[in-house]
């Protein structure tokens, strides 16, 4: 399928880095996510009994429990998170019991071969380029092969096939029967990301020039720290677009789900941008407003009104409720956006005639700016049909 063109000012590059990296390092690096949902568990379970009876089937092992265990292990919510955990299992779970066979073969099963094999498992493990899972498997593996004890070269062969058996089965019961991807957890992440934004701007206007006393020099206001943790919705949200990412790829039950990773990647970027003005803009009114010897050329009531234009436009633009962000603004988003340029003219415009040096009106200036390149960002902020 084409790629749909982007907007004029976005480059690819801007958002690849948002979506996930999908080669082989990420695969051994993947992490089992957990049984998902009921549906997942069935599938897991039903996987993991085709495994035993062909194992039982065929296999030549005396107990052909690798089978199972393996596609237990390897069955993911997804076809890429299944490939990525398998690769690890699969290698981790073969190589634990070829070596351990061998190994407990040629010295025996004691206490001190028992601690040596479990300790040399763990140091190859460790030395692995792996996720901790996939690295846990090995010693994990060893103790299995170590507790059944020794066996012909013969049995140590199906113990390894029997895990090519599981692994095989579980890759193929998740690309036959796939979970659909579900872009709902992204999408939540997004509203409390943008509800959080919305909320650290509301305080600006709320809060500056309000104290009973300056500030202390060090102080900060009380909204200097909500800002800083916007830094950690941001994470959280992309973290969900990288699962989504992840979800998608390979499978085919994810073609019918609105809207694709890049529109996402997009709202994201914007997003993102608009939380990192909020800061610079909560920044120069904390420097700016209830410290001694400071007197702001804005005055706390046009701070307020500037604030109340800006949560006016980011509820026009960015949406409210249950609605995905961004995805289609309100009638009156062009009209706010055009009341709000005209006012920021308008303050900056008496700010310089209350004040003949350019310095003390510098702060105040700034807060201006900042207001106003938020205005812009939210004039571009995507809009999608929907």
């Amino acid at each position: 399928m084409p790629r749909k063109p982007l907007p004029a000012d976005e480059s690819r590059s801007d958002i690849e880095d948002l979506l996930p990296e999908l080669g082989l390092t990420d695969a051994f690096l993947q992490r089992p996510a957990g049984i998902g949902s009921v549906r997942h568990a069935i599938v897991i379970a039903v996987a993991a009994t085709i495994s035993w009876l062909v194992a039982d089937a065929v296999s030549e092992s005396v107990l052909p429990l690798f089978a199972p265990v393996t596609t237990l292990l390897v069955v993911q919510a997804s076809p890429w998170s299944t490939l990525g955990v398998s690769v690890q299992r699969i290698l981790g779970t073969g190589l634990g019991v070829l070596v351990a066979s061998v190994y407990v073969n040629v010295l025996g099963l004691s206490w001190w071969s028992f601690l040596i094999g479990v300790l040399a498992a763990l140091l190859i493990a460790r030395a692995l380029p792996w996720s901790i899972g996939g690295q846990l498997q090995i010693p994990v593996t060893v103790v299995f092969v170590l507790a059944i004890g020794p066996g012909s070269i013969g049995q140590d062969i199906w113990r390894v096939l029997d895990v090519v058996i599981g692994g095989v089965i579980g890759i193929v019961a998740v690309f036959a029967f796939p979970s659909r991807p579900s872009p709902e957890p992204f999408e939540r992440a997004m509203r409390l990301y943008r509800d959080a934004i919305v909320a650290v701007t509301r305080r600006v206007g709320e809060e500056s020039a309000h104290e009973r006393a300056p500030l202390p020099a060090r102080a900060q206001h009380g909204y200097v720290y909500d800002s800083r943790r916007l830094q950690e919705f941001g994470a959280a949200t992309r973290l969900e677009l990288e699962r989504l990412g992840e979800a998608t790829t390979f499978n085919v039950r994810a073609r019918r789900m609105p809207a694709g990773l890049e529109e996402r990647a997009i709202r994201l970027r914007r997003l993102i941008g608009v939380g990192l003005q909020v800061r610079g803009l909560v920044g120069a009114a904390n420097a700016l407003y209830d410290r001694e010897g400071v007197e702001p050329t804005l005055r706390a009531g046009e701070l307020g009104e500037l604030v109340d234009g800006l949560v006016g436009l980011m509820h026009a633009t960015l949406g409210t409720g249950d609605a995905p962000v961004g995805r289609r603004a309100s009638a009156d988003a062009a009209e706010r956006s055009e009341r709000l340029a005209a006012r920021v003219q308008a303050l900056a415009s008496i700010a310089s005639a209350r004040h003949d040096q350019v310095g003390e009106m510098l702060e105040s200036v700034s807060v201006l700016g900042r207001a106003d390149h938020i205005r812009r960002q939210l004039d571009g902020y995507p809009q999608a049909e929907v």
